[in-house]
């Protein structure tokens, strides 16, 4: 139960505190004269949508935790997936001096949970910019990639021009409650991680090159 309560505050967090930015925006625009209610309109578009997230990774946390199998029937394109992620985060990119560089190329469709693949999309994405905060005076750069790896995989690459992580934690980085934040609960990557073996792929993480992480993932393609 400690896990599970663990999990969902940690998962559920960010799309509360998108909701809260959006309804403060809303809150703003109706504070004008006159009020500017085309754009109240499309910050509570927003907060719906944001609540509608949280209640899916609610649910995607549920299957999860009873190994439910990630349902096959259906299919999507993982590049319109991760573009929407890249647009949901750009405001935290912005806000932090984060240069966004997207590289994908024409992929064949992905069966299993829209949700929760971009979950761990949306995941990697925040982890990127929040380590990348720390570093002053060079360029703070997220590189988004997907390429096809041999006839029915395709593969996914996050990386960043952070601090990079210690090469002998590249692995612990995926235990749950392993953290290196001050503030971390230790569970998104290991989430992700999950997510990822539930869909028959696979997660890792690398050094970037000049600087920096990478996380990458694998996942079966359709032929």
């Amino acid at each position: 139960m400690g896990q599970l309560t663990a999990s969902i505050a940690h998962e559920v967090n960010q799309p509360i505190a998108t909701a809260r930015n959006n309804a403060a925006s809303a809150l703003r625009f109706l504070s004008r004269s006159p009020p500017d209610l085309a754009e109240v309109r499309e910050a509570l578009h927003c907060v719906v949508s944001d609540v509608d997230r949280a209640g899916n990774v609610i649910g995607g946390i549920r299957k999860l935790i009873a190994k439910t199998p990630a349902p096959r029937d259906d299919c999507f394109d993982i590049n319109e997936a991760i573009r929407e992620m890249i647009v949901l985060t750009r405001g935290e990119a912005l806000r932090n001096g984060v240069s966004v560089q997207m590289q994908m190329e024409g992929l064949p469709l992905i069966q299993g949970d829209r949700v929760q693949l971009q979950q761990v999309v949306l995941n990697l994405i925040l982890n990127a910019v929040e380590a990348m905060s720390s570093v002053d005076g060079a360029r703070r750069e997220l590189s988004i990639s997907t390429e096809r790896m041999g006839a029915d995989e395709v593969l996914v690459a996050v990386r960043d021009s952070g601090p990079g992580i210690d090469p002998e934690h590249l692995e612990r980085v995926f235990d749950s409650f392993y953290t290196t934040k001050p503030s971390g609960i230790g569970l998104g990557l290991s989430i992700c991680r999950s997510i990822i073996d539930a869909h028959g792929g696979r997660l890792w993480a690398a050094a970037n090159e000049p600087r920096g992480a990478a996380f990458q993932f694998t996942l079966p393609a359709e032929n």
